[in-house]
């Protein structure tokens, strides 16, 4: 993260576009799987986005203070799908979008045969449906986006031990769960080949 955190400071300090470009280029992507996996529309999602990275672009003079940039990014971007969704929702808020959240896993066809693929896909979601939404959204966050226990904590409004143990406690449950259904290989492609691919 340090080269965003060298941009971020380009743009807010100098009003560098450029920078602000890697900055949007770095999270777009990233925040697109995040809307989806927390059950917003496609459609939404993208306007969250462009909302989002507006607000960033016109407010860069008051952001001087902001440090955690990635965690800024996604908690603005989660408040502004929430915010959308509210047109169309007669009561939204954080808990209940925290509750929705899924995981949804398709392998890419060049990592392994197809037959392999489904049977390892099938493993993984699992897997994952063994969790609560709150340890899929953990671990969604630091293994397939990549953020720090920081960011996540700022993200879904914890404290960072917080964040630290639910995510220990949450990987302790899938090492049990894996040792139990005997899934040796779906632990090796949640931790080895997620944090590279993405598989949404």
């Amino acid at each position: 993260m340090a080269s965003i955190d060298v941009s971020w400071g380009n743009f807010v300090e100098k009003g560098d576009e450029s920078s602000f470009s890697i900055i949007y280029n770095t999270h777009a992507d990233d925040l697109y799987s995040y809307g989806i996996n927390l059950g917003f529309q496609e459609e939404m999602c993208k306007d969250a986005i462009q909302d989002t990275f507006y607000k960033l672009y016109v407010s860069k003079d008051n952001l001087i203070h902001i440090k955690n940039i990635t965690g800024y990014i996604f908690k603005s971007f989660k408040h502004r799908l929430i915010d959308l969704s509210r047109k169309n929702i007669r009561k939204e808020t954080l808990e209940s979008v925290a509750d929705s959240f899924t995981v949804q896993v398709t392998v890419l066809d060049n990592i392994i045969d197809s037959e392999k693929a489904e049977i390892l896909r099938k493993k993984v979601a699992s897997l994952l449906n063994e969790l609560t939404p709150n340890q899929r959204e953990v671990v969604y966050l630091k293994y397939m986006i990549g953020l720090e226990h920081k960011e996540i904590a700022d993200l879904l409004d914890i404290r960072e031990e917080s964040a630290r143990k639910l995510l220990y406690r949450t990987m302790e449950k899938l090492r049990q769960t894996i040792s139990e259904k005997d899934f040796p290989d779906a632990l090796s492609m949640l931790l080895t080949l997620v944090p590279f691919q993405r598989f949404f």
